[in-house]
């Protein structure tokens, strides 16, 4: 993976990026079930299954099997390179 900075990482730098992504992207999730922000419609069933959907990204991205977005390579190069690249300038 090449970087916002040039730099192309090893992939043990990359699986340690992934690990603190994935652990941030469950933890996000976990406390998105705990504060409980839900509109009043949405059931139960339905907390708990945007939960297992969060926790089984977060293992995807852990996995390096996720689903590529601009938001996951943006966490990603943030671990990995100390900045944040905005999508517009």
């Amino acid at each position: 993976m090449k970087t916002s900075d040039g730099k192309t990482h090893t992939p043990e730098e990359i699986q340690r990026a992934r690990e603190i992504v994935a652990d941030d992207w469950a933890e996000n999730a976990r406390a998105i079930r705990r504060e409980d922000p839900y509109a009043s419609h949405v059931t139960e069933a339905e907390k708990d299954a945007y939960l297992a959907e969060g926790l089984a990204y977060a293992e995807s991205v852990r996995q390096g099997t996720a689903k590529g977005s601009f938001t996951l390579w943006q966490r990603l190069n943030e671990v990995l390179t100390g900045e944040c690249v905005a999508l517009l300038p």
